[in-house]
């Protein structure tokens, strides 16, 4: 008995040895903490979490982990909520995002809005009828003075942003575009405006806009350039092609040849090799036309023409017709100059019919002056009666003045009368005689100007040439030689040729 009871005790023994052994085992597991494990991303915008815990079931709370949060000094954007569920389903296996901080928004670019078109390809224009002209190619881009060419739209702001740590992130400023200033241009007084500073056409790169007074055509006007149209002056350093036109609002320069084309400037063209316009060609100018060689052309000139041949060519000038060089003649056509021509030979020894005038409302206003005006000898008789009509009343003046002296004592008024009568018939014949001076005058003048409005023919003026000043006709019959023309009071009028008829 007693051996059975020693053995039960001990083994009650060992029973309470075990139990307070295991209450100390799980005391001492209870006081070890989990292992956290937080990782923060490089940007310190993220914080991973994971949790190992010191025995099986261990609890962890929230506020275990927010104690270690803030000790590594994670304070901003940390989820409490999904901490919370993390900590209450214990899936401590995986890894949590437990904080992250809000990124910056970065500003926006600034940009740059262009007014013209800046692409380099040019396609053909279509028409209204809905077909397409392939010749109009819209190569020149005009823009007038003060236009405005391109605008800056400033960049945008951004918001800041904050990571993990509490840090403030600063955002990325937009860039603020440079505006592309270029030759003639103005930038406008707020800056964000770049303005053309003179008419012309817009030459553009990716660095730059500059507005050029010259369009230049580096070759040939053809289907590879199509129509040119500036608003400015135009070079062009080739030929331009039959049925191609180049028009400008000031200045044209073809350094080859144009051939059936229309040419209009609003200033002066000028044509190197000169122009065969094969019927159609036209030129057209509100200055000079100057080339070396036009032949079955139109020509318009507001001012002058400067040439060495025209042959078979329609030419008009409002000012002169002057040809120099070797041959400097008129051949075949018509030909018409508001003040005066000067060429060598006018026409062709095969007696070429070849027509040139004289026609200009000064000219027929100095015609009608003379017209209109007696003679200056019959002004000049006139004069002579009123002169002595003058003389004769001033010698009766001091007599008409002594009566009317005489005559005062019994009526004073009438004494005052009669001088203010003859004061004013003296007056009158005064005036009169003056009246006829400047008559004579003014038509000397315009007889002598009559002459400056003149046909020249340096060489000779062949027969067949058909001669028109004014209201007047002259077929010429026989050659003229080292003769000028112009218009008398009556008809056309010939004389040789001096030194100050030449240009």
């Amino acid at each position: 008995m007693s051996t059975e009871s020693d053995f039960n005790g001990r083994e009650v023994i060992a029973e309470r040895e075990n139990e307070g052994n295991q209450l100390e085992e799980n005391q001492i597991k209870e006081e070890q903490p989990p292992q956290f494990d937080v990782r923060v991303s490089t940007d310190n915008m993220a914080a991973y979490l994971k949790i190992k815990p010191a025995f099986p079931g261990q609890k962890v709370s929230y506020e275990d982990v927010s104690a270690v949060l803030v000790q590594r000094g994670i304070t901003y954007g940390v989820y409490e909520e999904k901490i919370r569920l993390f900590c209450e389903e214990g899936k401590f296996f995986s890894e949590m995002l437990c904080a992250k901080g809000i990124y910056p928004v970065d500003g926006t670019d600034g940009f740059i809005d262009y007014f013209f078109d800046t692409s380099k390809e040019y396609k053909p224009k279509e028409r209204e009828d809905g077909t397409i002209n392939f010749r109009d190619l819209d190569i020149v881009k005009n823009i007038q003075k003060d236009t405005v060419l391109c605008t800056i739209t400033p960049p945008k702001g951004g918001t800041d942003g904050t990571d993990i740590f509490g840090h403030t992130v600063p955002f990325t400023a937009g860039r603020f575009p440079v505006l592309p200033t270029g030759s003639n241009t103005v930038v406008s007084e707020d800056g964000l405006s770049l303005i053309a500073g003179v008419d012309g056409c817009i030459e553009y790169n990716k660095s730059s806009v500059n507005v050029s007074e010259v369009f230049y055509v580096r070759g040939d006007v053809d289907s590879a350039s199509g129509n040119i149209n500036a608003i400015g002056s135009v070079v062009v350093m080739g030929d331009v092609r039959e049925g191609f036109s180049v028009k400008a609002g000031k200045d044209i320069s073809i350094r080859g040849m144009a051939e059936g084309a229309l040419i209009e400037a609003q200033g002066t063209i000028s044509i190197s090799n000169g122009m065969n316009g094969m019927g159609k060609g036209t030129l057209k100018a509100g200055g000079n036309i100057v080339g070396k060689y036009f032949e079955n052309a139109i020509l318009i000139s507001e001012n002058d023409i400067y040439a060495d041949i025209l042959m078979n060519c329609k030419a008009t000038a409002q000012g002169s017709i002057i040809l120099k060089g070797r041959r400097a003649s008129l051949i075949g056509g018509s030909y018409q100059a508001g003040q005066k021509m000067v060429v060598k030979n006018v026409g062709a020894p095969s007696y070429t019919t070849t027509s040139v005038s004289l026609q200009s409302q000064q000219l027929n206003d100095k015609l009608v002056i003379g017209k209109e005006e007696d003679s200056v000898e019959k002004l000049e008789q006139k004069r002579l009666q009123a002169q002595n009509e003058f003389e004769e009343f001033q010698k009766r003046f001091a007599e008409l003045t002594a009566q009317a002296s005489l005559g005062s004592r019994k009526d004073p008024n009438r004494e005052n009368l009669m001088v203010k009568a003859a004061m004013m018939r003296k007056f009158q014949l005064g005036e009169a005689v003056k009246a006829i001076d400047t008559k004579i005058q003014k038509l000397k003048e315009a007889k002598n100007e009559l002459s400056d409005y003149k046909i020249v023919g340096i060489s000779i003026i062949y027969t067949g040439t058909k001669l028109t000043i004014g209201p007047f006709n002259m077929n010429i019959n026989n050659d003229y030689s080292n003769t000028k023309f112009y218009a008398g009071s009556d008809g056309i009028v010939f004389a040789p040729v001096l030194p100050s008829d030449l240009p």
